[in-house]
């Protein structure tokens, strides 16, 4: 059998499917790129609360939307926790845990209509201009095992937990989903 025509239909296919989620996650031009969205929101004495986490430039940023749609002030107080696990390669024999980046409350009289907090959880170092992907040394020869090997890191994993009570741990991780409380 001869199912060149189906080969090169899935080729064409995963091409354009990873060319297009390139784009929209932002590997563009954009200076804010998505990395966590909210799964839903928290209702915190009527009002309503989402995050997300968004890297910038200057660092990763824990976003919250906050949203009052009573005409009264009301007092929200919740607790937070931003977690990373690193990249690592996939030929690694152990898994990344995930590493809490920065916990902590938000207390906050709203007003009546929508308001964002944002909070810095991490900040990225300055890369200088005269670094390659041989990280400077003019020694060393950028070959394409060097550049392959870069590639094949699995992404780094963001996650913003926000709880009414202490969050006294990190959930999810391995091969269990992260639980909602």
């Amino acid at each position: 059998m001869n199912q060149s025509g189906t080969f090169v239909f899935a080729m064409t296919v995963t091409a354009c499917l990873t060319f297009a989620g390139r784009m929209v996650i932002g590997s563009g031009g954009s200076d804010v790129r998505p990395l966590a969205k909210s799964l839903g929101a928290a209702t915190l004495n009527e009002c309503r609360v989402t995050g997300r986490i968004e890297s910038r430039p200057q660092g990763f940023y824990a976003v919250f939307d906050f949203e009052n749609p009573t005409a009264a002030d009301k007092d929200i107080k919740f607790n937070y926790l931003a977690a990373c696990t690193p990249s690592t390669s996939p030929l690694s024999r152990m898994a990344a845990f995930p590493e809490a980046v920065k916990k902590g409350t938000i207390e906050r009289r709203l007003n009546s209509g929508n308001t964002t907090e944002e909070i810095l959880l991490k900040e990225t170092a300055p890369v200088a201009p005269t670094l390659t992907r041989t990280n400077g040394h003019p020694g060393l020869i950028a070959t394409g095992a060097v550049v392959k090997a870069a590639m094949e890191m699995t992404p780094e994993i963001w996650s913003l937990v926000v709880s009414r009570e202490a969050i006294k741990g990190i959930r999810g991780w391995g091969a269990v989903n992260p639980a909602a409380f």
